[in-house]
């Protein structure tokens, strides 16, 4: 009997890494509060706030977009 489990990452998908980046970028605006912005969008401020520090790290990008 084979033990081992194959372990399966789904990427997001680029709908969704679109939408965090515009709810991010809409708290980049200025005099914005980051608890406003997730509230017009029914998420939670701590995921914004974590969505903020993927968005410096780079982690939003578009891959795979075509120029």
């Amino acid at each position: 009997m084979d033990t081992s489990e194959r372990i399966v990452v789904k990427r997001e998908p680029r709908k969704r890494r679109a939408e965090k980046r515009r709810i991010v970028e809409q708290t980049l605006e200025p005099d914005a509060s980051e608890t406003k912005v997730a509230r017009a969008h029914g998420v939670n401020a701590n995921q914004v706030f974590a969505w903020r520090r993927q968005y410096r790290q780079g982690l939003l990008e578009m891959s795979g977009k075509k120029r």
